[in-house]
């Protein structure tokens, strides 16, 4: 009896033992929230702390963000069907797409949705091609079927165009891409044509999926935004400035 007694008393300690943790490792925390509006008071009131943490990067950045790489002869700013900036961007990464891969490209297709500012006339620095392409996007090499090509173009009309390099020529009727001419050529929905592009259009990016049945996909590892200060690095090497090209990539049948 003394045995069984010990037994249990055991065993009841035991019982509260693990209540007892079970109820201290379990508390309770009161949570509450608000909105804090950011507004001019902030401009007005800094936070201390903050400042300091900024001021500590923001000098050294702004030094590297200064740096003049070009000049451009012309204001240039996004849009559709096509605009000037559009149309450049496309030819940048054109001629930038065959140096990264190392052969020949047909045409360049990148998104407008990626052009975030326009290039302003006079001296580009590194801090406005940063600001024009925010997005670290890299250039991508896709090898499509002439009938996949002419279902992206057809995308491409539906959304009102995008940015194509100066060997695209096609118009855009009823939503739909028609007279589609590459390199000067009608598009032939047999041949293989090498695109340059970037990652995020090259996987589907802004509806453009007709790339995911492309025949080959090379990614690489430079920049979409590091080709383009290449580029104009290049040209001002050159001495030449950076122009806004000729337009009529992309016309509108009414």
């Amino acid at each position: 009896m003394k045995t069984s007694y010990h037994f249990l008393s055991c065993g009841l300690a035991a019982t509260a033992l693990l209540f007892t943790a079970c109820a201290t490792s379990r508390q309770e925390y009161k949570i509450t929230s608000s909105l804090i509006p950011v507004d001019a008071h902030w401009e007005k009131t800094p936070e201390p702390q903050m400042e300091a943490i900024v001021d500590k990067y923001k000098a050294s950045v702004d030094s590297i963000m200064s740096i003049v790489i070009g000049q451009s002869n012309d204001y240039m700013a996004p849009g559709r069907p096509e605009t000037t900036l559009t149309d450049l961007s496309a030819d940048m990464i054109k001629v930038q797409g065959e140096k990264t891969f190392g052969e020949p490209v047909d045409f360049a297709v990148i998104n407008i949705g990626g052009i975030r500012n326009p290039l302003m006339q006079g001296e580009i620095t590194l801090g406005e091609i940063y600001s024009i392409f925010p997005f670290d996007n890299t250039l991508f090499l896709a090898k499509l079927k002439g009938s996949d090509v002419r279902e992206l173009f057809n995308i491409i009309a539906s959304r009102n165009g995008e940015a194509v390099s100066r060997e695209v020529r096609m118009t855009i009727a009823d939503g739909k891409a028609t007279h589609i001419v590459i390199g000067g050529q009608p598009l032939d929905d047999n041949r293989i044509y090498t695109v340059a592009t970037i990652d995020y259009v090259a996987n589907g990016g802004d509806h453009m999926t007709p790339f995911l049945n492309a025949v080959e996909r090379r990614n690489s590892s430079t920049f979409m935004r590091d080709a383009v200060i290449s580029y104009i690095r290049e040209e001002t090497q050159a001495k030449r400035a950076i122009s806004a090209p000729a337009q009529g990539r992309i016309t509108t049948s009414n």
